[in-house]
């Protein structure tokens, strides 16, 4: 008997284990010139406070690696609210791997601004989502944006992943197929 609860609990550590291995990305991304506006608003409450929908294709100049991929490029959508000292965005990011597969990405930021300009920003993001090798991506991390002068700016991203294991019944069942 205790040799089996010892079996048993030395499984679940072996699989809580596994499931829980992380590993660290990092890499930069290069948006080429400013985001495109959807769409503003004035907020009406004091002068210089607005808000954005923007979007924004950019490359990986230093492409992060994940399960035999790299990165490549990707397309983020967010809404941006400005005040004459501070800017905030939270949105969604959609990259693409050299492999085709696709990962989602939630992501928020905040820094100065002066001018009605953005000056540098630092954030969070995490997964929440891909398809392909990245199915079941979980992982979080920071990131810094360094404006430039034409209105781009590049990206230096770090942080780390893991992908969940498939659970044992599909597996046995794609085998029996």
């Amino acid at each position: 008997m205790n040799l089996r609860i010892v079996s048993i609990a030395g499984l679940a550590f072996l699989c809580a284990s596994a499931v829980g291995a992380q590993t660290k990305v990092s890499g930069q991304h290069k948006c080429d010139k400013a985001p495109e506006v959807i769409g503003t608003a004035d907020a009406g409450d004091k002068p210089g406070h607005s808000l954005a929908v923007v979007k924004n294709t950019c490359q990986w100049t230093t492409p992060m690696e994940m399960e035999g991929g790299k990165t490549t490029d990707g397309t983020s959508v967010a809404v941006l609210e400005l005040t004459a000292t501070r800017a905030t965005s939270n949105g969604t990011y959609v990259g693409n791997m050299d492999s085709g597969d696709k990962y989602f990405v939630s992501f928020r930021d905040s820094g100065p601004a002066k001018d009605g300009k953005p000056g540098v920003t630092k954030g969070t993001w995490s997964y929440t989502g891909g398809t392909g090798k990245l199915k079941g991506i979980t992982g979080k991390g920071t990131y810094t944006v360094t404006p430039n002068a034409g209105g781009g700016a590049v990206v230096d991203v770090e942080g780390e992943y893991s992908i969940a294991a498939a659970p044992a019944k599909k597996a046995a069942a794609k085998k029996a197929n």
